[in-house]
Order: structure tokens, then sequence, then C-alpha cells
């Protein structure tokens, strides 16, 4: 039985008869019988090279050795013995055995594979052989003594074999061939006469090849091959650059045929199709980069496996950088993962505005690979991480509203309100690559040309890949290396992400080898390599191995008769010796250019017209362009110029595109300076007039206009506006998608563009531009810009209606900018030309008068009476907005104006219908009562309550662009009744929705409040620091010194108990300034709060002493620190009673009845976050009382209160306290178990400063 491990080993037919076989089976001959008849001709002739190839290395090889007789071929056995017939398909060829030298060739696992067909390519299928050569198992040794002959006349002899195995054994071309009688046979006489053979003889049969393979359908590379190898013994060759001395040339001829029989075999059939011959470059091949595709490769998978990566690659233009890229973007999308390739183009510009939209369509690919399921999860995750109504997210992505199911949210229209800017931009497509890539789906952003980006773009990749989450994106940059220098963005970028520890590699793409360059040519010309080398040197020489030049030199060799096609050769013929001697440019563009000389005017003109938009322009503008009279005839060219190879048509919508980027320059050389652009642009004006355009028509047509905007400055007023009017329309896209620097560019060349008289002539446009180029130019930070922009409005507007978006913007520069008297006033001038009475000072007793009448006009509030009321009208709306405005205004500059504020907000309210800034103002009421030195239980109640109500409703309105500073409001309010970490959590929130949405003089309040909340929630102080140090470094590059201020004083409370500063620092912390410089004394009051409570928990009992004091006398001490306050104040007076300090006892009585009747009602509104303060109270008192049961039951309670509500540096000042009691009370293993546990309560919290404490007391009580 047969080993099923051993190949099988077949029937031995010699290879003569196996021949005559094969003739047999092509009488009637059939094509595709015939080629199928030649492929396996072919295996066997490259079984047999291989094993002549062995036996050169082994033994001595005579010329008897080199003939059909001394070969078998093993087949699949047959079944019918009655007639042995040849084998009907390429795998029946098991292998080839030499008899004499008893070596077996085995075809192991033959297999049929595509053979490498680019698009559009017809033929067989190729064969790629493996081989292996042993000693054969079906044949004896016939071996006798011949005189060994070279491997030149082994070849000789190899090529007569073919010519008989391919000219179907014709005896006549054979005995011209080897010089003596073939009748003489035998291998006595084969040897003696071999030598004695003619020169001429060989050579004249060496020419009569061709005719006789040709006759019988030989493919002419086939007969290439026999004449080489024929001619490899004459002394005067036809071609001796073309003879074939090795047996390995001979048997890489015979696989490469064998591998892509339709490339180097099969090429009739094609030029019967086609009519001519072409050449045929591969359209999915890369050569010379194999180690730069592993390094691409390698790196993505890097990307899949965790983190973001970038990778850059440098070369001149066509040295491959594209191409590079692509071949590993199959990759990606088979991993699941999503490309987004974007193109920058130097005529287009607007770079950040190209990326945007790269973004954008991410959205789509997502929405078309994505189950409906998945894409709800998506979404979830999209909210969590943007906010519930995604506005932010869709206004700078609007194909985000695509991934919604129908009907779940609608497309925010309201915009005119929003201030996003590049923070903004940055922040939302960050949270957007967190949601949508990850290990499971990889998103990768190829970037091509990058040296004509620009640095915002550049700062959006060093956000999105610096971030450190789960994200996955692999960044691929390419730039042209010779047109950039040392100082371009890209390099600070390359710099920066190193900085930011993010993995970055750098490529440079050089020319590619010789070698490669040979197999390009090679494949072009459908020609075996080793005939390819000179031309391949020469070619290399002048090209500097650059791939898209040699192509293009190539082709420039056949357009002027330097490389031909022989029809009856059937291959491509060159002179080697004249191409090296011509004179030829070293620059692909003038070769582009005169080609593109020699087309049909119809042509050039076409290439001359998409040249001037770039590299792609979309078909509609051909459209327009085709239906004026100067470019009427541009769509007959448009075929012309697709079959030449120039351009091709692509992508939904249909867009044209030039084939390389060079071809577009070389295009584009050809166009006078007196045609470009402006031309274009007002053809183009002309056939959309009426039209309603979309972006991108809009964009394209004022692209042209702008390339040569001073000519179009003297043109008619009709024209300037007309070209005014498209920029603005520009701009409100860009400013849309949250490019700022594009939209300020736009509108600024649109009021460059307007006629002299154009607030009499075009008074619309003109307010509109205006009140848009303040908008922009703030967001892009010139607020100096902006200002000069809201001054020409506020002079020249007609009416105050129109100057209200005006008036509102300037209030909001002044508020950012941190001046607050400014900023109120324009709100108060706004509101007194609306008819409102403005007070310049209250009283105390009017507020509170102010406070019990709008109490009792929302006595009756509820969600249900609310959705009840009607819209209010727009003018009254004005109102309330400018009035709510003011109130956050006034909590810093007019903190006493509030009650009055929220009064007329509520009034207006009642009597004219609900809008979303009554929401707010409800919001800001609620504020009001949770504050205050008179704060009150019942206040607080009513407060949280208003507060939930208008919060509830608000989610009912579009209000993104005031959500952040709500949410800020708010949170004063929900500290009193919600568990203070998610409030905390909320103003986290608040900070990201913020920057988001522009609105960073809230976000970075809601930061502020967020550490703040951090710090009292007990959070751990080492995570606290870092988020600080981020919120200041963001901060910082606005210049916001308020929060700078805030945030540095809780810096330094964070450090000082962390054990990164020691002492106790001034008042002023660390920014310097006097608190009277900034809002009034609000960083007084916050300077004196750190001051008391980094003494509390320091130890410093009389320094807590004084500030507790101090706080608790001033008016303006917010609710939440006044109760923070009282409950310090309280506990330290007890320290300072024990300390023997001078407290009298009626005081401290005093004190902690005060304190803990205050706890008990801040208790009645959240046991979460007051619980622990009212039993730790309780217990102090106790202890101080000398009831040592109830303290120690009170100290237990505190414990475990502080534990539930998860905090953790008071469930350590608890233990503490717990273990002085028990000190004081001689219970001395109790305390040191209870400064145990305090110790690992402040270990987790991560104060050091306490740990040491508490290490110390246990010393002390241990050692004693």
């Amino acid at each position: 039985m047969m080993n099923p491990d051993q190949p099988e080993l077949g029937e031995a037919v010699p290879l003569q008869t196996w021949l005559l076989g094969e003739i047999q089976k092509q009488v009637p001959v059939q094509q595709n019988g015939l080629q199928l008849s030649i492929i396996r001709k072919t295996t066997v002739a490259y079984a047999v090279a291989k094993l002549l190839r062995r036996a050169i290395t082994s033994t001595p090889l005579s010329a008897a050795k080199i003939s059909i007789d001394n070969f078998v071929v093993r087949t699949k056995k047959q079944h019918d013995n009655s007639e042995l017939l040849p084998t009907s398909s390429m795998t029946d060829i098991l292998g080839v055995d030499m008899i004499s030298e008893r070596l077996s060739l085995t075809i192991i696992e033959p297999s049929h594979v595509n053979n490498m067909l680019d698009e559009g390519e017809e033929g067989g299928t190729g064969r790629a052989i493996e081989v292996c050569i042993s000693p054969s198992q079906l044949l004896e040794s016939s071996s006798s003594a011949f005189e060994q002959i070279d491997e030149k006349t082994i070849c000789h002899l190899f090529g007569v074999m073919l010519y008989q195995l391919y000219s179907n054994l014709d005896p006549t071309s054979k005995e011209s061939l080897l010089g003596a009688d073939p009748i003489q046979n035998n291998s006595e006489q084969l040897g003696d006469d071999y030598d004695g053979a003619k020169e001429p003889a060989r050579k004249k049969a060496a020419t009569t090849t061709y005719s006789a393979l040709h006759d019988v359908n030989t493919p002419p590379s086939i007969i290439m091959l026999v004449q080489n190898l024929v001619e490899s013994k004459c002394d005067h060759p036809l071609n001796p650059q073309n003879i074939c001395t090795s047996m390995k040339e001979a048997c890489d001829d015979l696989h490469l045929l064998l591998h892509e029989p339709s490339r180097f075999m099969f090429t009739r059939k094609q030029l019967e199709r086609v009519g001519s011959v072409q050449l045929k470059f591969r359209q999915n091949r890369l050569y010379g980069r194999e180690k730069e595709m592993s390094l691409l490769s390698d790196a993505f998978n890097r990307v899949s496996a965790g983190g973001n990566e970038a990778f850059f690659i440098g070369g001149f233009s066509g040295s491959g950088k594209t191409r590079l890229v692509e071949t590993v973007m199959t990759l990606v999308e088979i991993s699941g993962g999503y490309v987004i390739k974007l193109k920058f183009d130097q005529v287009k510009g607007r770079p950040l505005l190209e990326l945007i939209s790269a973004f954008n369509e991410l959205c789509s690919l997502i929405r078309k690979k994505k189950s409906p399921q998945e894409l709800q999860i998506i979404v979830d995750q999209l909210t969590e991480s943007v906010g519930s109504d995604l506005s932010m997210l869709g206004r700078l992505l609007p194909n985000v509203y695509s991934l919604l199911p129908r009907g779940q949210l609608k497309q925010s229209r309201e915009q005119g309100g929003n201030r996003m800017n590049f923070q903004s931009v940055c922040f939302i497509l960050r949270q957007f690559m967190r949601v949508v890539s990850s290990k499971s789906h990889p998103v990768m952003l190829f970037l091509d040309d990058l040296q004509w980006s620009d640095s915002t773009v550049l700062d959006v990749i060093h956000d999105i890949l610096s971030e450190e989450t789960d994200a996955r994106c692999f960044f691929v940059g390419s730039y042209r290396s010779n047109e950039v220098s040392s100082e371009h963005a890209i390099f600070g970028l390359m710099k920066d992400l190193e900085t930011s520890k993010v993995t970055t590699q750098k490529l440079i793409l050089d020319g590619i080898k010789i070698e490669d360059v040979n197999t390009l040519i090679s494949d072009a010309l459908c020609a075996f390599p080793r005939t390819t080398r000179r031309l391949s040197t020469i070619i290399h020489e002048k090209t500097q191995g650059n791939p898209f030049f040699c192509l293009e030199f190539l082709r420039s060799l056949v357009d002027r008769g330097l490389l031909r096609h022989s029809l009856r050769q059937g291959s491509w013929e060159w002179d080697a010796e004249k191409i090296g001697l011509e004179n030829t440019t070293d620059n692909v563009l003038y070769l582009l250019s005169s080609k593109m000389n020699g087309l049909t005017n119809e042509v050039q003109t076409v290439l001359k017209v998409l040249s001037c938009f770039g590299i792609k322009v979309n078909g509609n503008i051909i459209t327009y362009l085709n239906s004026t009279s100067q470019y009427c005839d541009i769509i007959v060219g448009i075929e012309e110029a697709r079959s030449s190879g120039f351009i091709s048509l692509t992508g939904e919508p249909s867009c044209y595109s030039f084939a390389h980027d060079k071809v577009r320059e070389a295009a584009y050389s050809l166009v006078p300076s007196d045609e470009k652009h402006d031309k274009l642009g007002m053809a183009l004006i002309n056939a959309s007039k009426g039209d309603d355009l979309d972006d991108a028509t809009v964009l394209t047509i004022v692209c042209q206009l702008n390339r040569n905007l001073l000519s179009l400055k003297q043109s008619s007023s009709s024209v300037r506006t007309e070209v005014s009017s498209l920029n603005y329309k520009s701009g409100v896209i860009a400013m849309n998608r949250s490019d700022y620097e594009t939209a300020s560019h736009y509108f600024s060349l649109a009021s460059q563009m307007l006629p002299d008289n154009h607030w009499e002539s075009n008074y619309e446009l003109s307010l509109q531009l205006n009140i848009a180029t303040a908008k922009a130019t703030y967001s892009t930070g010139n607020t100096d810009k902006s200002q000069a922009a809201l001054d020409i409005i506020l002079r020249e507007a007609t009416c105050m209606e129109d100057k209200l978006d005006a008036y509102s913007l300037v209030a909001f520069i002044h508020h950012s900018q941190e001046r607050g008297e400014e900023a109120y006033t324009t709100c108060q001038d706004v509101l007194t030309q609306l008819g409102e009475e403005i007070p310049e000072c209250v009283t105390p007793e009017e507020n509170k008068k102010f406070i019990e009448e709008t109490t009792l006009l929302l006595s009756d509030l509820s969600k249900e009476s609310l959705q009840g009321m009607n819209e209010m009208d727009t003018s009254m709306q004005t109102a309330v907005k400018f009035f709510s405005f003011m109130a956050q205004i006034a909590w810093f500059s007019r903190p006493e104006l509030l009650p009055f504020i929220c009064l007329r907000i509520a009034k207006i309210t009642m009597e004219n219908g609900l809008c979303k800034h009554s929401l707010v103002g409800f919001v800001q009421f609620a504020f009001v009562l949770c504050q205050g030195k008179a704060l009150s239980l019942s206040n607080v109640q009513v407060g949280c309550k208003i507060g939930e109500i208008a919060m509830s409703m608000l989610d009912h309105f579009d209000y993104s662009e005031i959500k952040t500073s709500v949410v800020h409001i708010y949170s004063y309010v929900q500290q009193h009744c919600n568990p203070i970490q998610k409030v905390a959590e909320s103003a986290a929130k608040g900070f990201e929705l913020g920057i988001a949405c522009g609105d960073t003089v809230s976000a970075f309040l809601n930061a502020v409040q967020h550490i703040r909340l951090s710090i009292m929630g007990g959070r751990r102080l080492p995570d606290v620091l870092r988020e600080t140090d981020k919120y200041l470094s963001i901060i910082g590059h606005h210049r916001n010194t308020l929060s700078t201020a805030y945030l540095s004083i809780y810096r330094q409370m964070i450090a000082t108990l962390t054990g990164i500063n020691s002492g106790v620092t001034t008042d002023q912390g660390e920014s310097g300034e006097a608190p009277e410089q900034v809002y009034g004394n609000r960083r007084t009051l916050l300077s004196h709060f750190q001051q008391a409570w980094q003494s509390f928990w320091l130890g410093y009992n009389e320094r807590c002493h004084h500030y507790c004091e101090k706080l608790l006398g001033m008016t303006q001490l917010g609710g939440h620190h006044r109760i923070l306050a009282n409950f310090y104040y309280g506990l330290n007076s007890f320290s300072l009673s024990r300390k023997g300090q001078l407290i009298k006892a009626a005081k401290l009585k005093q004190v902690t009845k005060d304190a803990l009747i205050v706890m008990r009602e801040a208790e009645e509104v959240s046991k979460w976050n007051y619980r622990n303060k009212v039993f730790l109270l309780q217990a102090e008192i106790h202890s101080h009382e000398g009831k040592i049961d109830e303290a120690e039951a009170a100290y237990g309670a505190a414990i475990t209160a502080a534990r539930a509500s998860k905090f953790i540096h008071e469930q350590g000042l608890a233990c503490e306290y717990a273990a002085f009691h028990c000190k004081r009370n001689d219970k001395l293993d109790h305390a040191v178990n209870f400064f145990h546990q305090a110790k690992l309560c402040y270990n987790e919290w991560g104060c050091s400063m306490k740990v040491d404490y508490c290490i110390k007391q246990m010393s002390q009580i241990t050692n004693s």
C-alpha cells in the first residue's frame, strides 16, 4: 500500500512519446487547447532546465545527455490502457526524470493561481511551481564516458531541444541547428560531429528559427528564448545583448512564462483586441518597496494592538508615497478598520475645512459598515462623550446624524449663537475618535501632500494622537521632502508627537534600485528581465530611479519612436546606444508638457481647464462650463483625455481626477497667465446664476475668483457685489464647519470686494458680513478685529434690532476678557434701550423683598405648568436673554443686583410666555436662594426644586450655546442636594462641553468647580493635582487670569497636603496679583477659604480660627463654603480649647451649637453630603462634655457614614478624632488602632502630610 506521505511517482513516459501524444491532441487545433498544450510543454521544459542545472553542479555533462531521448515525463496513471494519450491538464504532469544521471524532479503540490492580471487583462492561468530533485526511483543508470562540455554549449543544446519540443519534433531545422546529420542520431556520433559544426551554418539556422516556430503558433517569447539559447555558441549572434548563456537564466525565463502566461506568452489575443500594442504597466504593483511596506504594515499592527502611532513618508513627487500607503489600506479594511484619505490641494487651500470634511465622511463609512444595533451603541457612546443632543458634534460633522435611527434626534438648526473655536474643533474630533476608533475598529488617517497643509491641521492631528485613551488611530502623512524646509510645521509635529510619547516613524523614499527598475520595464515590455537590463540601466541613470519618471520616460520613448513594437517578432525593440546618447531632460514635467502639446486642441483645453481647479474637479463644474460659449467644447475632449490616461472619472458624485500631481502641474504650465482662474470663475458665475448651489460648487467658484481678485476689483459694482456675496457664502460654509481661520479669510476678501457705498446699496449683506466677521475673528482669538467689526455695526446699523447680535457679542467679549463692569454696562445699555429700568444699587431690604416676590411668583412652578405656557415672542426673548447674561456677569461684578435681575426674568416670563433664557433665569434664581449669609433650609429646598424643574425643561430646547454656563450655575445648587462627587463629574462634563461649543469662560469656571468639589469630595489628591495641572495648561493658552488664579489656589492646597509644597503660603496665591484686581473680592473669599481649609487639615488651629471668622463675616460667602466653614470652625474650636488656647467656654458652646444647627439643616437636604459631619460634631461635643460612651458611638457613626458617602478624607478625620478621644481617656490600644485606620484612609486620599502625622502619633503612644 502506498505511503500517503510519499509523492505519487506516476507513470513514466519517454519524453518523445509524450510529445507525440501532445502533437496528436493538437489536431484539430483550438485556441484554448493550444494554449494549454504550450503551458504543458513549458512545464516540461522548465523541469528539464532545472534537472540540467542540477546536473551541471554534480557531474560532467556530455552533449549526448542533452537530448529528448534522455528524459522521461511522469504523469498520472492512465485508467484506459488501450491507448497512451498525453495528459489533458497541467496537474497531470507529476515530474520529469533524467535517465543518464538518474535524477528525478517532482512537482510539489502544483497549484493554479491568479497570474496577477491587471484590471481588464485577459489570459490563461499561471502556474506557481515548486520542485524537488532527488535520485530517481524508476530509472537505472545508463552512463558512459564522454567529453565534458561547457555551460554555453549546454545552453545551445538545450535550445535545440526546446526547438524540438515546441516545433513538434521538426527534424529539418534540428539538423541545421546542430550542424550535423540528424539521421545519425546515436550518442557517439552526436558527440563526434558536434564540435566540427560550422559557425555560419548555426548562425543561418538561428535566423530561420522564428518562421519555423511561428508556423506552429509558438508564442514570440518562447521563440526568442529558443533563439537566445541557440545563439549562445555563435561568435557573431544576431542579438548579442540577449543571448542566454546560463541555465539559471533559462530556468528564470521559463518560470516567468509559467507564472504569468498572459503577460509573457499569450499577448497576440490582446493585440488583436486593442488593435495596437500598449505598454503593459502594472496597476497593482509597487516596485522595490518591500521593506517599506513591511514597516508600514508592522506599524498598523501595533496600532491595532494598542495605542496611536504616526508614520511620516517623505520623498520626491512620483517616488511612490501614495502607492506605498495604499498597500496597507486593504489590511486596515480586512481588520475591520476605517480608512480616511485626504489629499491636500495646493490650488484649493482651506486645509482645515478639508480635514473636517474627511472626518465627516468617516461617519458615512461607519454607517455603511455597521448594523443598526452597532450604530446605536456608537450613538450612545457619542451622547455620553459630547452631550445628549449631539448638536456640537453634528455642527462639525453633519453626517453624524446619519448614524441615528430615524426620528430619534433632529439635526440642530440653531447655530447663530454658537461660539466654537479651534479648541472646540480639536476637542470634538478627539472625543469623536475616542468613540469610533477601537482595537476592533482602528482608524487609519492618511493625509497626502502635507506640505500644502498648515499648522492648524497639524495641531488637530497632534491633539488626536496625543490623547491618552483606548482609541486606535494610525496616522500616515506624506510630503514632498524636496519642497519643504527644516522649518516647516511637519517637522514640528514630529517633534511634538515624540515629546507626547506617541510612537513616530519617519521614512524617506529615494529612487528604487536598478534591479527594481528592470523588473518594472520587463513587466511593461512583457520581456524577459535579462533582455532589458541595459535599457534599465540607461533609464535608471536618467530618472534616478523615480518610479513615475521611469514610466513617463518609457512612454516618451514610444512617442518618439525610440521604443517600438515589432509585429513580426512579437516583441519590443530599441537601440540602447541611441537612447543612451539621446539628450533628454531629467524633468518629468517637460516630458509630460511636450506630450500634451501634441494632443488635439480639445484635449489640451480639457487638461488646461481642469488643471486650474487642482488635482480633481466635480463633474457638475464641467457641466456648467460646457454650457458657456467660451468652454462649450470641453465635453468633447474629456473622453480622449481619459483614454490617453491623463485623467480618470471617479467617485460619487462623479469627479474628474488627474492621474498624478505631475500631470496636473504639466497641464497647468501650459495655461497662459491671462487665461487662468478669474475667467473661469466669471464663466461659472454666469452659468450657475439662479441655481441653488451646493457648498462644494460655491467653494470651487470662489477659489477661481480669488486667484486673481485684484483684476476683479476694477469690475462693475454688480460684479464686485456678486464676488463679495460668494465669498461671504464661502465664509459661512467654513464657519458652519468650525474652520474660523478660513472663514475669516473669506469674510476679509468679501469686505474688500464690496463697493464703496455698500452700506447704502447692500445694507443686508454689509450687516451680515460684519457680524459674521466679528464672530469668526473672535473664534480665532483676534478680538481686536472682532471689536472693529462690531463697532462698524453699532455705527452703521439703522435700528436697534440689527444691533442686538453685535451688542451680545460685545458683552461676551468683555466678559471673556474679565472686564466685568464693561460687560455689565453693555447689557444695561441694551436693556435700557429696550425699555427696562435697571437700578444702580439696591439695599439688603430690597433684595429680601425681591427674593420673596420671585419665590411667590414661582411657588406653583412645575414641569407641567411650564409645558403649558406659550412661547415668548422674539422681542421679549431678547430682553430675557440680556437679563440672563447680565446675571452671569453680576455674579462676579454686581452680586447685589442678582435678586432684581431674577425677579425681572420671572415677571417677563409669567406675563409673556416661556423661552430657554427664562429657564436659565430660574436656575440663576435657584442659585441665589442657595447663597448668602442668611442661608436657610427652606430657601435651599425651594432652590433645589426650582433648579431641578428648570433643568429638566431645558432639555426640550436647543440650548447648546448656553448649556455650559447653566451647568456651572446649577452645580452651586446641586452641591446642596446631590452627592458632591456626582456634581464634580457634572462640572467636568461642563468643562468639556464649554470647550466644545467655544464658551471658554464658562468652561474654565466649570473646571474650577470640578477641582473644588473633587477636593471636598475626597477624591485622590494626586489625581486631582494632575487634572488641575491639565486645566491650568489649557487655560494658560487663553490667558484667563480669573480661572488661573482660582485653580492656582486649589493647586497650592493640594500640593501642600501631598507634600509637594511645605508650609502655608500668603493670601495672594501663585499668580502674585492683588485680590482686588480680579472681579472684586471673589478671589479674596476663595483665598480665605483656602487658608482656613488648609490650616485645618494641617493642624494650624489659630490660623484656621482666624480665617473661619473672617469668612463667616463676609456677606458674599457662597452657601456651600459657608456650610463647610461652619463645620471646620466648630471642629477647630474644640482643638483650640484642648490645646489651652484662649477661647471662652461660652463662645465655644455657641460656636459648636451654631455649627451643629447648620450641619443638621444641610443634612435635611442631603444626608449623603452632611450626615457624617453631623455625627462627627456630635462626637466632639460628647467627648468635650465627658460623655465617653455617647462619643464613641458618634465617632463610629461618623466613620461609617463617611465610608458610605465615599468621603475617604473625612473617614480618616473621624478615625483621627476617635483616636485622640481614646488617648484622652487612656484607651491607648484603641487610640493606636484608630490612628492606624486614619493613616490608611489618608494614604488612600494621597495626603502624605496627614499620613506622617498619624505615624508620629502612633510612635509617641508606643514609645510612652
